[in-house]
């Protein structure tokens, strides 16, 4: 199973619908969303994607409320909080165990409990792949395309593998 990752979208609807376009075209059903919508039309788009996201905040992401009063209207979206990662808060999809947060500095915690296979983050808007023992430590850069080259990535379940995508 294919599942994408995707991270500070800062408002770029284009380059979302790109990104929903291109997940949907490869199957993929499933995406987790380290924060930074931002505003509360970002979060319409993705309900209307159809795409199972489970997504945290950022700290770029302003009306949390209306961001979560959208995020109701749609069953396809799960909304965690600061990050998913304990007892009260697991997110396992196809067997693999997620934690995601949207600063590096928890990420880099939670992945050397050794309680998860992937970890994902986002803030730095920087592409960041690591092994950290049997875990996968990473950042798919920037949906919105504000520092660099817009892109997300997609993680395998099946061959414990990412590759970052690069939109066009």
């Amino acid at each position: 199973m294919e599942i994408a990752i995707l991270s500070d979208i800062h408002d770029n609807l284009k380059n979302l619908q790109k990104v929903t376009d291109q997940i949907k075209a490869r199957g993929i059903q499933t995406a987790i969303c380290c924060g930074d919508f931002c505003a509360p039309f970002v979060m319409k788009q993705l309900g209307a994607s159809g795409l199972t996201l489970h997504a945290v905040w950022g700290n770029n992401d302003g009306d949390r409320f209306k961001l979560t009063q959208i995020a109701a209207q749609f069953p396809n979206i799960k909304l965690y909080g600061e990050y998913i990662g304990d007892e009260d808060c697991l997110l396992e999809i196809d067997g693999i165990r997620f934690g995601v947060t949207h600063y590096h500095f928890y990420a880099k915690a939670l992945v050397k409990t050794g309680w998860y296979d992937v970890v994902c983050f986002g803030h730095s808007h920087k592409v960041h792949r690591q092994k950290f023992g049997n875990a996968l430590l990473i950042n798919p850069g920037e949906v919105g395309g504000i520092m660099g080259p817009a892109t997300y990535a997609i993680y395998d379940t099946q061959l414990r593998g990412s590759e970052i995508i690069e939109i066009d």
